[in-house]
């Protein structure tokens, strides 16, 4: 091991990854800034509009959408890194290949899921979910509808964004994501003003980002990169890979959405939608921590792809010590911040105070900084096809975290939900991860991708 550690340097992070992921981070920057700037704006504008009791609905609803990002069943991170591997290797005539079979699986996901959302809307009880009286129905109906096609739309939408980030093209992807945060903010804000009611709050958040990514989609058909003369017959061995590392990415996915997803409709569900709507300002707030640094980890998945189908192993070995620095001193120090100034930062945000427990505020800042060092670890995981592992460790983080959050919340309470989580992952996860760290290392640089 110590003999791979010290492998001579080929190359240096001051090169063209180098070069491309400060380019891509800074548009990344921008794109989340201007997501911050829709998660915090935002809320006192739909809390003055909406009340208590139904903002905590719409946080709610509009955390639903996240769920966009595994009902692809992983079909587009398998896409990506088929992708970024091809480019790796100098096989660029592979890439329009890779994204039409992408394309075909992901149309045919969002039809299946279109169907059943078009047979579950007028049978389930929506408003129960909530925690809101019979006379909101319909309301909550038409709002659950506007999150359930808006992710069924986002599905083959959001392959643009993972094949842009696989060519290296990850700043034209961050672009239009920036422009649709800020449309969606600017939609919000005026619904907000203007009166309007839960439909159309939730469809203005979550429906509004979605022309971003047709514009997106767009650009990246006319890119030549994803474009060819020849009429090439399906690609059975492509589909086939994109099938079988984008079903394991889903398991991961949804594994990840059990436990980190869940919190807020647990919340509504088991105590109050006023106490989610409480719960959700926190989680927005120490939020800001993981939103910053994926704008490092996002061009940084591929990037390591394309090293190591290069096999430029000291790359990927120092950048991977790098990140996992950077992840904790930035988290660190950013989590130290938000709980000292806290009531300040709350008092300039939402204009009055809330009452929130000082167990919740440390629970947060600590699950921050782990969560943001086992992000740093999962972009190098993911990137180098580490399946089997995670599968096994990240099903078994998510039942166990899961389960103890229901008992947490009904014999605790919503204080509990943060540290639930971390103790969760520091058992489940990190462990197990300190004990084979050193056998995964080998077997990822040993492997050809």
């Amino acid at each position: 091991m110590a003999r791979i550690l010290t492998s001579p340097r080929p190359s240096s992070l001051i090169g063209h990854r180098g070069r491309n992921i400060a380019n891509t981070a800074s548009w990344a920057l921008a794109a989340k800034l201007a997501a911050a700037a829709n998660l915090f704006v935002a809320v006192p504008f739909v809390l003055s509009s909406l009340g208590p009791k139904e903002f905590g609905a719409w946080a709610t609803l509009v955390s639903l959408v996240y769920f966009a990002g595994f009902l692809d069943f992983g079909f587009g991170s398998g896409t990506m890194n088929l992708v970024a591997a091809a480019r790796g290797r100098g096989q660029s005539s592979e890439i329009p290949i890779i994204l039409r079979e992408g394309r075909r699986t992901l149309f045919k996901v969002a039809a299946c899921l279109a169907l059943t959302v078009l047979i579950a809307l007028p049978l389930a009880p929506w408003h129960r979910l909530l925690g809101l009286p019979e006379t909101m129905s319909t309301d909550c109906r038409f709002a659950f509808a506007a999150v359930l096609f808006s992710i069924v739309a986002a599905v083959p939408l959001n392959l643009a964004n993972r094949v842009q980030l696989g060519l290296g093209h990850g700043a034209r992807a961050f672009r239009w994501q920036t422009a649709g945060q800020l449309l969606a903010l600017a939609v919000v804000m005026a619904a907000s003003v203007l009166g309007a009611t839960l439909p159309w709050l939730t469809l203005a958040a979550v429906g509004t980002p979605l022309l971003a990514s047709i514009g997106n989609t767009f650009s990246l058909a006319h890119d030549p990169a994803t474009q060819t003369s020849e009429i090439v017959p399906y690609q059975a061995r492509i589909a086939t890979q994109i099938r079988r590392e984008g079903s394991l990415f889903f398991v991961m996915q949804l594994a990840a959405a059990l436990a980190f997803s869940a919190d807020l409709p647990l919340i509504s569900a088991l105590q109050d939608p006023t106490q989610a709507g409480v719960y959700a300002i926190v989680q927005r707030l120490f939020s800001v921590i993981p939103l910053a640094l994926s704008l490092i980890w996002a061009p940084l998945w591929p990037a390591y792809r394309n090293a190591l189908a290069a096999k430029d192993q000291h790359w990927v070995l120092k950048t991977l010590r790098n990140s996992l620095a950077l992840a904790g001193i930035f988290s660190i120090l950013f989590a130290s911040v938000l709980v000292l100034g806290f009531k300040y930062i709350l008092r300039f945000w939402m204009h009055h105070p809330i009452d929130v427990p000082s167990a919740l505020l440390t629970g947060f800042a600590l699950w921050s900084i782990f969560e943001s060092v086992g992000s740093a670890i999962g972009t190098f995981l993911n990137a180098a096809s580490v399946m089997r592992y995670q599968i096994i460790v990240g099903c078994t983080f998510a039942a166990v975290c899961f389960s103890a959050k229901i008992w947490a919340l009904a014999n605790i309470g919503v204080v509990a939900m943060p540290w639930t989580t971390l103790i969760s992952y520091i058992g489940c996860s990190l462990l197990p991860l300190i004990l084979f760290s050193r056998r995964i290392l080998t077997d990822v640089l040993a492997k050809t991708y």
